[in-house]
């Protein structure tokens, strides 16, 4: 269990180090992630010549996902190519291409360690407690006005949670993520009802003391936070995200559940009507209120971008560039004087890096993963894989709405999340229900 233990430790610091997004942070977990991917590997080398067997004993998800593997593989390459030839800035390239590499290795590491049933149920468990720290943390720092953030004061966002995270936007984005995991866990358990009214009533009482009651109440915590980070497009992402894809499930799920309506419609009335309006909805609508291109100057930044994309269509500025290649190019309407480090819109900002063939890449890889999660609702006979690829599906939608106006793919923690969710995605859709039993821990 060693193996499996760490990559669950793991898991749960991603978020607590600034987000991941400090160097010496981000070295770390990456050493971290490629030691656990070369002892697994060890291992299966191992087993192979133990059990003499013609080849590795890969989880079936692995294997159904060497396309989603050589299309990351594939980006990186064109990363390195970048690296080599780009003239804008080699460095930020050559950094970009190791972090891709990370990221691809973590969603290796994912669709071999996370081989059962029960090892997705932990690692949703894992994130969820992650999570909660986080709400729990930042909503204590709002409220006491301590405004501390990863062991030294807040220096921005001061009356916003923010976590261990330097920026709220992006600790938004991680409870988009975990929340949506929350959900769809939910729905892969759903309670049961039949007999007569004393038998319903005590399959009633009884359900109070299963874990999902428990959970319930920690997406709720992680819900207030979500609203206290005062994130727009981080409540409207997680909102508009559940109404879609429950939509989307209720088309597509051959067998439907009236639990299923029961817990959405709840998320939806409890979460924003109830818990809203006590942990600060009023200050976050007056926020969506005054947003206007005169506060705001992320448009012009946008068609900035979009022109920067136009001056290198093909081969773009280069994977991890705009930081330095964005003062030079920006245009007189930008007038505002904060510095943009990023474009505030992750998917522009990928096409003028990458270029168009590498964003059409990047494309398919998230269209291959909204395709497995729905055919694992339509196909998938357990309720368990459809709730899983409910969840996968509802954190892609989220983070792909929330990414129009910010850059959370650029955090490493809230990357590799969303590594995890692709990987999770596959497993809704092909992780068997009877599995290959290890004969040792890992």
């Amino acid at each position: 269990m060693r193996e499996w233990k760490s990559f669950r430790r793991l898991v749960f610091i991603l978020p607590l180090p600034f987000g991941l997004n400090t160097e010496w942070a981000w070295l770390a977990v990456s050493a971290w992630i490629f030691w656990l991917l070369a002892q697994h590997y060890r291992w299966l080398l191992r087993e192979q010549a133990e059990d003499q067997l013609p080849e590795l004993r890969l989880p079936t998800a692995f294997v159904k996902s060497r396309s989603l593997i050589i299309a990351l593989i594939v980006i990186q390459v064109w990363n390195l190519v970048q690296a080599v030839v780009t003239i804008l800035s080699p460095f930020d390239s050559w950094l970009a291409f190791y972090q891709g590499v990370s990221y691809t290795a973590f969603l290796c590491l994912s669709l071999l360690l996370i081989n059962s049933r029960e090892r997705t149920e932990q690692i949703i468990w894992t994130v969820i407690a992650a999570a909660t720290l986080q709400a729990v943390y930042g909503t204590f720092m709002v409220l006491s006005e301590v405004e501390w953030g990863f062991f030294q004061p807040k220096a921005a966002f001061l009356g916003n949670a923010t976590g261990t995270f330097t920026n709220r936007n992006h600790m938004a984005g991680y409870l988009e993520v975990a929340l949506a995991l929350g959900v769809g866990y939910i729905l892969a358990n759903p309670s049961h009802y039949s007999g007569n009214i004393r038998q319903r009533l005590l399959q009633f009482f009884s359900m109070l003391t299963e874990k999902k009651v428990l959970l319930r109440l920690l997406l709720a915590i992680i819900v207030i936070a979500l609203v206290m980070t005062r994130s727009r497009m981080g409540n409207t992402a997680f909102f508009a995200s559940m109404i879609l894809t429950g939509v989307m499930a209720l088309y597509f799920m051959r067998y439907k559940t009236r639990s299923t309506v029961i817990l959405l419609s709840s998320m939806l009335v409890i979460d924003m009507a109830i818990v809203g309006t006590y942990f600060g909805a009023d200050e976050l609508i007056e926020r969506l209120k005054e947003s206007s291109q005169e506060t705001e100057s992320r448009d012009e930044v946008a068609r900035d971008v979009i022109e920067i994309w136009k001056e290198y269509p093909v081969f773009g500025t280069g994977s991890g560039t705009f930081t330095h290649v964005y003062p030079s190019l920006k245009s007189e309407a930008v007038v505002t004087s904060r510095i943009y480090n990023n474009a505030h819109n992750d998917i522009l900002q990928f096409l003028s890096e990458f270029g168009l063939p590498a964003f059409l890449v990047l494309c398919w890889v998230v269209g291959y993963a909204l395709s497995n999660v729905v055919n694992a609702m339509r196909k998938r006979h357990s309720h368990f894989s459809k709730g899983i690829g409910f969840g996968s599906m509802m954190a892609i939608i989220a983070l792909m709405i929330h990414s129009t106006v910010d850059f959370n793919l650029q955090i490493p923690a809230n990357a590799l999340m969303f590594m995890l969710v692709l990987a999770l995605s596959a497993i809704s859709r092909w992780t068997p229900r009877k599995i290959h039993r290890d004969r040792r821990n890992v």
